[in-house]
């Protein structure tokens, strides 16, 4: 693999790209320990403990603690600032790298708008020549191709008297296809913030356009409000989730878009599914299969939440034959790839069979799920990671409530694994659920882990 010289804190010259190839940096990785891979950066750098800490902010101690593999070696929050600080390689820490790998026919079309003078360099990983992109870069790229189809002069200036092309709805689908695929790489606290913007900038076209047009913008509008939603959820700031999830059904509403209605009760039914609200997880959940011409995608999520509710009241007989339901739906699923962004496209088998083990769990049977997700652990593979994370982590509390409390620390710690890598707060709050356990030797290490402060 090939490594660019990345920046560091202020005061810090650049570190040589092959030093992270050197034996003493892969001797501290393979500790798979982040406080010594800081370590031996910090003395790579020049740098005693003191002086790191003075640096990044922190006390002389506190560094002592993280090189040794205290508890502060586990917050992702840390992390990233002796990532940013030190200019160390995302992964040597377990973190996301930051990058996502665009598609050779998105990279292509979009050429001109990334730029030579950008961070993209070859994905030695991938075969079909994919580059990966930053978040900045990304959304950029995206932004300037949205905005060649809108009336604005060179210096970002709106002009009245010109036309809108109607292109714009294809570019912003498009758009919005990329930082959907994109969240599984980047993680959320970045895109949210893009995401936003780019919301800013449809509500100014809409407000600007006529006829139809002003239509279809409203609904692009709802895409990006509900998108905002989920990812102010998958951070934990529920209040911004509820939000923007319900300016979205507003707008798909107010756009007559009722397969984009169906899909933002099923999201609003699982933010009330968060707040512990089966009743209403449930009545959301009918509301949405009450809408018309439903894709199998959208009526299977439908059912699946459905599922949800009934499981969250105890009421297997129901769960259970509303998942049978969304199985039978999704058998009409095919794959239909298409170049805007499609709600619910993302919806497959893999994610019902992950599901059902979850229900399982959540009706009291936890060597059932156990399992149905080691029978379906390929399955699991293909979810993002993201939902992958989540179901480790429920596969450590079947873990745990069956009594198998090695396992269960062991499933627990890669989950972690994830969330630390996606920066998906809804990881760690499910691995949380083994708080019950969490003065169990086996499963004491985690929680630690989990909770450095306490």
């Amino acid at each position: 693999m090939t490594y660019a010289i990345l920046p560091t804190g202020q005061g810090l010259r650049p570190l040589p790209p092959s030093l992270w190839e050197s034996w003493d940096i892969r001797q501290a990785a393979a500790q798979d320990s982040p406080g010594a891979v800081i370590a031996a950066i910090r003395r790579a750098h020049g740098l005693n403990q003191a002086q790191l800490g003075s640096i990044a902010g922190f006390s002389q101690s506190a560094i002592s603690r993280l090189e040794s593999g205290g508890n502060l070696a586990f917050d992702v929050r840390l992390l990233r600032i002796f990532q940013r600080v030190l200019g160390i390689p995302a992964h040597l820490l377990g973190l996301s790298d930051g990058s996502f790998p665009l598609p050779q026919f998105d990279a292509r079309r979009l050429g001109e708008q990334i730029g030579a003078g950008s961070s993209v360099r070859p994905d030695s990983g991938g075969a079909d020549g994919a580059l990966a992109v930053d978040c900045h870069t990304l959304t950029a790229a995206c932004t300037s191709s949205v905005l060649a189809a809108l009336p604005v002069d060179s210096s970002g200036v709106w002009e009245e008297d010109h036309p809108i092309d109607p292109d714009v709805v294809r570019r912003l689908l498009v758009a919005r296809r990329l930082l959907n695929d994109s969240d599984n790489w980047l993680g959320s606290g970045d895109l949210a913030r893009a995401v936003r913007e780019l919301y800013g900038l449809v509500d100014r076209t809409r407000r600007a356009a006529r006829g139809e047009l002003r239509r279809q913008l409203l609904d692009v509008a709802a895409l990006y409000a509900e998108f905002s939603g989920w990812l102010h959820q998958e951070v934990g700031d529920l209040n911004g989730a509820v939000e923007w999830t319900e300016r979205a059904l507003q707008q798909s509403q107010a756009a007559e878009d009722p397969e984009l209605v169906a899909y933002v009760y099923v999201r609003m039914g699982q933010l009330a599914e968060v707040d512990g609200d089966g009743d209403r997880v449930i009545g959301l959940a009918r509301a949405a299969q009450r809408e018309r011409g439903l894709s199998p995608e959208v009526r299977a999520l439908a059912l699946q939440q459905e599922a949800r509710g009934h499981a969250a009241g105890g009421e297997a007989k129901p769960c259970l034959i509303k998942l049978d339901e969304a199985t039978v739906v999704a058998g009409d699923i095919f794959g239909r790839w298409t170049d805007e962004y499609r709600v619910g496209y993302y919806f497959t088998q893999h994610h019902l069979h992950a599901e059902r083990s979850a229900r399982l769990l959540d009706l009291g049977r936890p060597q059932d799920a156990i399992e149905l997700y080691r029978g379906n652990q390929a399955s699991r593979a293909m979810l993002c990671q993201w939902e992958q994370g989540i179901h480790l982590a429920k596969l450590a509390r079947a873990y745990a409530e069956s009594g198998e409390l090695e396992q269960a620390a062991a499933a627990g710690f890669e989950a972690l694994a994830v969330g630390r890598r996606t920066g998906a707060v809804v990881v760690t709050d499910e691995l949380r659920k083994l708080n019950t356990w969490r003065d169990v030797p086996a499963i004491a290490p985690l929680a630690r882990a989990l909770d450095p402060g306490t």
